[in-house]
């Protein structure tokens, strides 16, 4: 969370906008046609090798999954150049060269400088990666971003109809517009049933034409099956002839959805075998925010809450910048541990082998920082050493730009031991452990009190954020980023003042806010 000194300011951090636009013949594009179910009226050019049926699946009984759909008309994804196709390296590869030139870093702090060599303690630590700030502007305009490819996977059903629908419009021909020509669009759209106006184009001047006219022909109408959207959108991704090297799933929805819930979890594991972020928005009073913060939970990136429908435009936006500032992929954070690891606080996937811990992170963004916070028990040194070692840690992962896997030097956390008759420091712990501790617990607090407000419990949440809240301001040192959890814990509070509030907007809200501070990513 590093930089995210304020509500206000975690959302107005800047988030580099998408710039630019690449694509097939126009002979392609004439076997690459519109699905357009929702309008009967529409003229549709002839698909000689797809019946239309196929690629316009009704989801709304959620079929049995063992039930045969043809998919196959879905892998007709524009070509992409060689030099923007995707590099993964192979299964098995020698272990990375060392570097510390990649665009990721490594360091450590530790809560207490020193301890007496005859105290036991539980002690917190944070192991924090941090990526390269982004280029200056002119070099980024000398070097080419990496290309894109993003499925948007769009509401159309019956509330989305009038403005809802027009700025949503407006948002995806944002999209189009600032996409290079390498970049790859894909539109799915989704009521009860998902269809896909779009296959996955490149983004030069005739595809750009081709995505705007699929995006004015959208029309709303039905219900709202989130899953079927996600399937297509699924196998759009998974059916790709070649990749770009970013990918992203981005959905949108301001509905209620009750059949979904039970499908997320499979759905999410096939965005992630098939190398897709999966982001989601939520805007409106009446979305479902549980089953979007539950897909972003799940998926290990950020839910939006679109509080006012007049900046879904700049939601996308901030997810498009954050995407083409994509520096690493695939970074496993490993550490040995000399001292007992009592736990771990991160939301990325955990595992333990003996004394070593890996910690995987699906990708980095240009100048973010992921803070894992560790608590260690340190035992008493009967000895003489003048230091305990903690710990020992290195990242490996995919460096975008250089096409390569790379490893970090190793750091090491360690702390000062002294006799018992030495001068002892003033144990006032370190400001940036602190900080993200508490980062940490008003995430937990956020969803306990989200927990509460579903049931009703109002006064209990109130209660437990109120909690928090003083026990942050009771500290001796404020830090900007506990100033900023304060003014957090006070704006939950107000949106949890009653049923109504709750339940307009004051769920979103909250959910966006305790997904925002574990994942230490914002879009908006």
């Amino acid at each position: 969370m590093g930089s995210q000194m304020s509500r206000t300011a975690s959302r107005s951090h800047s988030r580099c906008c998408w710039n630019s636009s690449s694509r097939a013949s126009q002979h392609d594009r004439s076997q690459n046609v519109h699905i357009q179910p929702q309008n009967a009226n529409a003229v549709q050019p002839p698909r000689s090798w797809h019946d239309l049926h196929r690629l316009t699946v009704d989801f709304s009984g959620l079929a049995d999954e063992n039930e045969t759909v043809d998919f196959s008309g879905l892998a007709d994804d524009d070509e992409i150049t060689l030099s923007g196709a995707s590099a993964a390296p192979a299964a098995t590869q020698p272990e990375p060269d060392v570097s510390g030139g990649g665009p990721l870093s490594m360091s450590t702090r530790i809560e207490y400088a020193a301890l007496p060599r005859s105290r036991a303690q539980d002690v917190f630590g944070i192991v924090t990666l941090q990526a390269k700030a982004a280029a200056t502007q002119a070099r980024a305009e000398a070097e080419q971003r990496q290309p894109l490819d993003v499925i948007c996977v769009l509401d159309v059903s019956a509330s989305m109809g009038g403005q809802k629908l027009r700025l949503v419009q407006d948002a995806m021909r944002f999209v189009i517009q600032e996409s290079r020509p390498r970049d790859r669009v894909s539109i799915v759209t989704f009521n009860h049933e998902a269809t896909r106006p779009l296959r996955l184009c490149r983004m030069d001047n005739p595809g750009k034409d081709e995505a705007t006219a699929a995006v004015l022909r959208l029309a709303a109408s039905g219900c709202t099956c989130i899953a079927s959207g996600l399937k297509i959108a699924l196998e759009v991704a998974e059916r790709r002839r070649c990749q770009n090297p970013v990918s992203a799933i981005l959905l949108l929805t301001d509905g209620q959805d009750s059949v979904s819930q039970h499908c997320i979890a499979p759905l999410v594991a096939r965005a992630q075998r098939a190398g897709c972020s999966l982001y989601t928005f939520g805007f409106g009073a009446d979305h479902d925010a549980r089953l979007l913060s539950s897909v972003a939970e799940q998926a290990q990136t950020p839910f939006t809450f679109v509080e006012n429908v007049d900046q879904i435009g700049a939601a996308f936006a901030g997810a498009i910048g954050g995407l083409s500032s994509v520096v690493a992929q695939r970074v496993k954070v490993v550490w040995d541990a000399h001292v007992s690891l009592k736990s771990v606080h991160t939301p990325f996937s955990v595992s333990h082998e003996g004394n070593r811990t890996t910690v995987q992170i699906p990708d980095m963004l240009a100048g973010e920082r992921k803070d894992l916070v560790v608590e260690l028990s340190v035992a008493a040194d009967g000895g003489a050493d003048d230091e305990t070692l903690l710990l020992e840690a290195s990242a490996k992962y995919w460096d975008i730009s250089a096409s390569a896997s790379v490893q970090t030097p190793s750091v090491e956390m360690r702390l000062l031991r002294q006799a018992d008759d030495e001068p002892q420091p003033e144990l006032e712990p370190d400001e940036e452990v602190t900080a993200q501790r508490n980062r940490v617990e008003v995430a937990q607090v956020l969803q306990t009190a989200a927990a509460h407000g579903d049931a009703g419990r109002f006064d209990e949440a109130q209660a437990v954020l109120s909690a928090q809240e003083q026990r942050l301001l009771s500290a001796r040192h404020m830090s900007p980023i506990s100033e900023g959890l304060v003014l957090e814990l006070e704006d939950a509070r107000t949106r949890m003042r009653s049923q109504s509030t709750w339940q307009h907007g004051g769920s979103a809200e909250l959910l966006d806010a305790m997904q925002m501070h574990r994942m230490q990513r914002s879009t908006n």
